[in-house]
């Protein structure tokens, strides 16, 4: 430190916190991927729950309870990760805009630093403030305890002037600072709300609304309904609606509303996916043929709108093996 002229030290000290600003920039990122597995896992779980399949394997295989249950805990704890992870991207942004701030302006990032008893002035030299500090041997009599904790309330008194003054001298730093000074703030605090609530939202928005997770959801609702009817269907030579399916006649999951009514099975998007709107349906109609033998015949319709079979390409080929 001793060849560190005053720029020279500000300028390395923003450097250090634009790189630990990085670092957590890049555990956020990392930490966001994981979230977004696991909430893709917690909503797949949670349309599982629906099937008869799988209610019948909770009440009597303990290994798959107990996954059920993991997901109730991991479902419970992502309204707090999520919010963790938002705090920790604004930290982040922020970090390194404070850092941007003192490598494009290091006099004035300085003397706030000065200010805020972060850095002091020895010989000309910018340098960290040390205060060394000797605490005091244990006493374990009365009166040197009672001692002790008054010199830990002048502590914390002594703690709070301090505060009180930086704060004023903050303000006053401030106060004293040039517009093009306060246009560089203004612009570096759009910047970080841009990022927060644009790049973040469109990372999450890709992520947690995925093509693959539609697709997924839907071919799942629709082959467990083809399957529960043929079941049905060879076993009592007729069609089954919701009760003998053992399937709930209405579901609304993140993307989808299901109905099973009668004969019928039918999957509605909830809102607009791409270019396909909401209101979409896909469909799987029950019918018979046969007078000596009766055949079970199943119509599976998707979505006129061509710009819909991004969802659900093969969708009329679900369940015909």
């Amino acid at each position: 430190m001793k060849g560190f002229t005053p720029i020279r030290t500000v300028r390395f000290i923003a450097s250090l916190v634009a790189i630990f600003g990085m670092i957590l920039f890049a555990f956020e990122r990392i930490l966001t991927m994981v979230y977004g597995i696991a909430a893709n896992a917690v909503r797949t779980g949670n349309g599982l729950t629906d099937s008869f399949m799988v209610r019948f394997a909770s009440e009597n295989f303990s290994g798959v309870k107990k996954l059920l249950g993991i997901l109730d805990q991991v479902k419970d704890l992502l309204p707090l990760a999520n919010k963790g992870l938002l705090v920790l991207f604004i930290v982040s942004v922020t970090l390194m805009v404070i850092a941007a701030f003192g490598l494009t302006f290091p006099r004035q990032f300085g003397h706030v630093l000065v200010a805020m008893k972060l850095l002091k002035w020895q010989g000309g030299l910018a340098a960290v403030a040390s205060v060394a500090s000797e605490a005091p041997h244990p006493v374990i009599s009365g009166k040197g305890v009672s001692k002790k904790v008054k010199s830990i309330s002048k502590g914390f008194k002594r703690l709070g002037g301090k505060i009180v003054a930086c704060c004023k001298k903050m303000v006053a730093t401030l106060k004293k600072l040039q517009p093009k000074y306060w246009i560089f703030i203004g612009c570096a605090l759009a910047f970080v709300l841009v990022l927060v609530f644009g790049v973040r939202g469109c990372s999450n928005g890709a992520l947690f609304t995925s093509t693959q997770s539609l697709t997924d959801e839907l071919t799942q609702q629709t082959l467990f309904y083809i399957k529960a009817q043929k079941s049905y269907f060879a076993k009592n030579s007729k069609i089954g609606g919701p009760k003998a399916l053992q399937m709930p006649d209405s579901l609304t999951t993140s993307y989808f509303t299901y109905n099973v009514n009668g004969s019928r099975f039918a999957a509605t998007l909830n809102k607009n996916f791409k270019d396909c709107p909401a209101g979409s349906k896909w469909s799987v109609s029950a019918s018979t043929k046969g007078f000596f033998t009766v055949d079970l015949v199943l119509y599976r319709q998707a979505p006129k709108d061509t710009n819909c079979s991004v969802i659900a390409p093969n969708f009329k080929n679900i369940g015909r093996k």
